[in-house]
């Protein structure tokens, strides 16, 4: 495990998969996202890549259907799902926090399942206290952090870690990504 003073997420994302953003990917499941909130979605569109995105918050995938690069968004929340398509990369950039800790290896298993080449996930190092109003600026219960995850959850299921910045400090950041 690295530790980085930065908070560079991008950087650690480059170093730990230098292909992700790459033409050598052709197809990502992007899993939620949000008005504001779609940070790398720009970076598969630049790499040419097929965006297809699961979003359980009915409003935020109103919002994805608008926008004309993404080729296909699915309502439903990642824990239930089921998703018949293979995809090169999956791409889960802070959610592992919304679901509980004993459903992340359940859920991490079943979008293995359906890649092709690389598990990318993101989540904050530790505990991440939210504001008063933890649904966000217009109350959607899927943005609550019901997990507070330190990095050998993510070494034990096989996946390289990057930790940014340090355990329970908000910003913090742990980078997981798993090649399959």
């Amino acid at each position: 495990m690295i530790h980085y003073n930065d908070i560079d997420r991008t950087k650690s994302l480059q170093r730990l998969a230098p292909s992700l953003f790459t033409e050598e990917h052709k197809s990502v499941l992007y899993i939620g996202a949000r008005n504001g909130g779609f940070e790398y979605g720009i970076n598969f569109r630049i790499a040419k890549t097929k965006i297809t995105m699961l979003e359980a918050f009915e409003e935020n995938v109103n919002f994805l259907k608008q926008i004309p690069w993404i080729t296909n968004v699915i309502h439903g929340d990642v824990r239930y799902k089921e998703i018949e398509e293979k995809f090169d990369i999956i791409f889960w950039w802070h959610g592992p926090e919304h679901v509980s800790e004993v459903e992340l290896p359940i859920v991490v298993k079943k979008l293995e399942s359906i890649c092709n080449n690389m598990v990318v996930m993101g989540c904050p190092w530790g505990i991440y206290e939210q504001n008063n109003n933890p649904y966000g600026s217009y109350n959607n219960p899927y943005e609550v952090h019901v997990s507070h995850f330190d990095y050998p959850i993510f070494e034990n299921m096989g996946y390289t870690v990057e930790c940014l910045g340090k355990k329970d400090v908000p910003g913090s950041n742990i980078t997981s990504i798993k090649g399959l």
